[in-house]
């Protein structure tokens, strides 16, 4: 696992893609669990399925910045999750994101006391611009934030 502090150097591309997901004409999309069998509700948005050649509209604005510093030779899927805050810390289920062989990228947009917990105990906190590089079979879940009022992060699946 690889946790890489201030990700986007330059801050005006940082500044741009939070400015561009935490304003009111991104479209978020609601789903009823963030895995199978949990009640933690979120909403997301789809950059690139990874299915077909479906790409958001939105995905040279959000993903692109992101792309070119990350390697890899395929990319898988990528989408913009964004969790409303709880009263709690509320902890989803332990999940891979996709059977085959693949890696995460998972890029913190804004800073919360959500994290990213995984099944072996480590925790990697929400922090502001930075990303997460992590081996795909990593059974990992979400802790939704309890202070902020949302927690928006980029999920991308690569190999």
């Amino acid at each position: 696992m690889e946790v890489i502090p201030n990700f986007i150097e330059d801050k005006s591309i940082q500044d741009s893609i939070k400015n561009f997901l935490f304003g009111s004409s991104f479209d978020y999309y609601y789903l009823p669990n963030t895995i199978d069998g949990d009640n933690n509700y979120f909403f997301s948005h789809i950059l690139h399925d990874g299915k077909t050649e479906h790409y958001s509209s939105y995905f040279q604005n959000i993903l692109i910045p992101l792309l070119g510093r990350l390697k890899f030779n395929y990319l898988l899927r990528a989408k913009v999750n964004c969790y409303p805050k709880r009263n709690e810390n509320n902890k989803g289920n332990f999940h891979i994101d996709s059977t085959e062989p693949h890696m995460v990228g998972l890029y913190s947009v804004n800073s919360n006391n959500g994290h990213t917990l995984f099944e072996d105990g480590t925790k990697v906190e929400s922090v502001e611009n930075q990303m997460v590089i992590f081996d795909g079979s990593m059974k990992h879940c979400s802790v939704i934030q309890s202070d902020a009022n949302i927690r928006v992060n980029v999920n991308i699946n690569f190999r």
